[in-house]
């Protein structure tokens, strides 16, 4: 087995990504940061390399195909930091919920990929640490594979593991794990209004955002709450000092930690902590037989018949479902199970509860959640069209009220 320097392991890379030329690189706070720097000292070693993963916004903000002139992104998942990418055809978007996207990544060639890994253990296993989510998907499927060996990527003792000898090369380093800036949690409105509909003993999801995580921040009164998320963040620290969680093993069960090293030291001791890929996170056979499972999530509007957008602002896309789909659907399935939405009323004097959406729909209403804004929450799943419309138009800001009955008004007779 060989050990690269950075700059040799890029340079090693391109020599072996024959093919698709496809390269899998953890997102997260997996990224292999070291790499990234070493590619900019080394554009020339991008050159024709079709760079795939799932880059999480917020924190995984570097766009690998300006590394060089030929270099490409292949995504599922699109953040403001990459939209300029797309925009200027530097990168292919294939629109999937969470769970497929892995299944699609997984399945496709992929010429080379990375893996950031946590030193061996007595028996020469490498744990994937907090960055479990893809990452053990894609063993075996690489033709060559570069193991990141990080002295800070912590085992954990419930989690996937990858033996040292399984890598072609590894990388020697000992550098902090990629870090998402704290999000603001300030939100006690819909915290409050989001909170009356979690309980003593539920199993939290929740989503990237601030919104979702000012709801979960504020959940510290309750009691033996479970963790089953495709990731975690800053808010589930205010949990942990709480004594919210309750004291079992697998009580957190997530794929990704994002958050600031606060989060990462005390997860890296945290013996109720399960970490899993996607393939059991995201999968709907799973989560829809949790019980008491609460999905928390955000979007960007809701129309009056009750559709959700998450994924564009005005005419442009701006996000991704992700997983957003995956948790609606399961957790309303779930004995007991609730889907959360939330959204802030009005952006900048615009009404974010709308009349019909322009957009793509993220979510139907078919799968119509919980929605909440500051000015209150509605369950709509048993409301009818009209109760829909009327109960969405109380949660718009009251400047926006009369303009929405009105609209809803004009639409009713045409229906």
């Amino acid at each position: 087995m060989k050990r690269l320097s950075p700059d040799e392991a890029v340079r090693d890379i391109a020599a072996h990504a024959r093919g698709t030329r496809r390269v899998f690189l953890p997102g997260g706070c997996a990224e292999p940061i070291a790499l990234r720097e070493a590619w900019k000292r080394n554009p020339d070693a991008a050159a024709g390399l079709l760079f795939c993963g799932v880059f999480l916004p917020g924190v995984n903000t570097f766009d690998y195909s300006s590394l060089h002139p030929d270099a490409r992104l292949d995504l599922f998942f699109l953040t403001p930091a990459l939209r300029d990418a797309w925009a200027q055809g530097r990168a292919a978007l294939t629109p999937a919920h969470y769970f497929s996207a892995a299944q699609m990544i997984a399945a496709r060639e992929i010429a080379a990929a990375v893996q950031h890994v946590s030193p061996p253990d007595a028996e020469g296993r490498c744990s994937f640490g907090l960055g479990a989510d893809l990452g053990p998907m894609i063993v075996g499927r690489a033709d060559y594979t570069i193991g990141l060996v990080n002295a800070r990527m912590p085992q954990i003792q419930d989690g996937p593991t990858i033996p040292l000898r399984a890598f072609d090369a590894i990388v020697e380093i000992d550098a902090p794990l990629a870090e998402a800036p704290a999000a603001e949690t300030r939100a006690e409105a819909i915290a409050a209004h989001a909170g009356r509909y979690v309980f003593d003993d539920d199993v939290v999801q929740f989503g990237v955002g601030r919104l979702p995580s000012a709801i979960v921040a504020a959940l510290t009164g309750k009691q033996r709450l479970r963790i089953f998320s495709g990731m975690v963040s800053d808010a589930l620290l205010p949990l942990l000092d709480a004594g919210a969680i309750i004291d079992e093993p697998a009580a957190i069960t997530t794929g990704m930690a994002i958050g600031g090293a606060r989060l990462y030291e005390r997860l890296g001791r945290e013996r109720r902590l399960k970490m899993a890929a996607i393939s059991h996170t995201h999968a709907y056979a799973v989560l829809s037989r949790i019980e008491k499972l609460v999905a928390i999530n955000a979007c960007l509007e809701a129309d009056l018949f009750g559709q959700i957008n998450a994924e564009f602002a005005g005419a442009a896309q701006i996000a991704s479902i992700g997983g957003l789909g995956d948790f609606i659907r399961a957790a309303r399935a779930a004995p007991g199970g609730r889907a959360i939405v939330a959204l802030e009323a009005e952006s900048r004097g615009a009404s974010r509860i709308v009349p019909r959406l322009t957009s793509p729909v993220s979510v139907s209403r078919y799968d119509a959640p919980i929605v909440v804004t500051e000015h209150g929450a509605v369950d709509l799943a048993e409301l009818d069209v009209d109760a829909r419309a009327e109960a969405l138009t109380a949660l718009a800001a009251p400047a926006h009220r009369d303009g929405l009955r009105e609209a809803w008004r004009a639409m009713r007779e045409r229906l």
